[in-house]
């Protein structure tokens, strides 16, 4: 009797065994869907990330926007000029970041002069201009602009 009890025992413990084994394999299959979901939503991040912008020397497309305060820039009034376009944001925290170095950089009276074109509504960009101190012109964005410089997927 006592090895009829083994015997029923190791069988049970051999089919929680099987068991857990085929649970186990169906996680994996299960996780690398999974994967494969998220990785195929993040292609489009992806392409962004890899999007490099105008070739340094290239000619930027054409365009007129209007500044903080409203006035009309086009990109032919700095022709003969390097220029420096930055895309950016209000509501982006790297942006922000990066915002320091730039008005470092146009103070510092290189030959370079720098178009910021950011997404925010006009009243966000002048209280940008005005907290930052911007000596460059800051246009409001607009995406055909920065899809034509290579920066958004068309």
């Amino acid at each position: 009797m006592n090895q009829t009890r083994t015997q029923v025992l190791l069988l049970m413990l051999m089919g929680v065994v099987i068991l857990l084994m085929i649970a186990i394999l169906g996680l994996f299959i299960r996780m690398n869907q999974l994967q494969q979901e998220v990785l195929a939503a993040l292609e489009p991040l992806q392409a962004m990330r890899r999007a490099q912008g105008l070739e340094i020397g290239t000619e930027a497309p054409a365009f007129t926007l209007p500044d903080a305060t409203g006035q009309m820039v086009s990109l032919g009034d700095f022709a003969g000029q390097k220029v420096l376009l930055v895309f950016s944001s209000t509501q982006c925290p790297a942006c922000a970041e990066v915002w320091p170095h730039l008005k470092t950089f146009s103070e510092r009276g290189e030959d370079v002069q720098i178009v910021m074109i950011s997404l925010g509504s006009p009243e966000e960009n002048r209280q940008l201009v005005e907290e930052q101190g911007f000596g460059f012109p800051v246009l409001i964005w607009e995406d055909s602009v920065a899809r034509d410089s290579v920066l958004l997927p068309h």
